[in-house]
């Protein structure tokens, strides 16, 4: 396994073990069952399971994805309340967007923080 597959790996166990899941695909795909007279075809199982390792690397993405939007509209977020503070006298235009149009785009933002919010499981890690 290359380098750059091992830093992935860990750091979807990182995160996974941050939300309360227990497997990865690394762990679906070395999974070894034992053998009995009347089994399940081995082949059938393997392709089970690689659909389920497909699966868990687009959860992976997709919480990756989310967890990134969410901390850049954090960080946003904060630059655009500084600039609010900073500013002594309300001038009609700051940087060329209206004050009414940036109070819109705050709670705009707001609202999808707490969407993202509501995507995430409530762990003490994130929220």
């Amino acid at each position: 396994m290359d380098e750059h597959m091992k830093r992935r790996l860990d750091k979807q166990r990182k995160l996974f073990s941050q939300l309360g899941i227990t497997l990865d695909a690394l762990t679906i795909h070395e999974k070894e069952f034992s053998m009995k007279l009347r089994g399940y075809d081995a082949e059938e199982v393997d392709t089970f399971l690689d659909s389920v390792i497909k699966d868990y690397e687009r959860f992976y993405a997709t919480i990756a994805d989310l967890m990134d939007k969410w901390q850049e509209q954090q960080i946003e977020m904060k630059e655009l309340k500084a600039e609010t503070k900073a500013a002594t006298a309300p001038a009609p235009v700051i940087k060329g967007i209206d004050p009414l149009d940036l109070e819109e785009i705050i709670i705009k933002l707001e609202a999808n923080v707490r969407q993202l919010k509501d995507r995430l499981p409530r762990t003490e890690g994130y929220l």
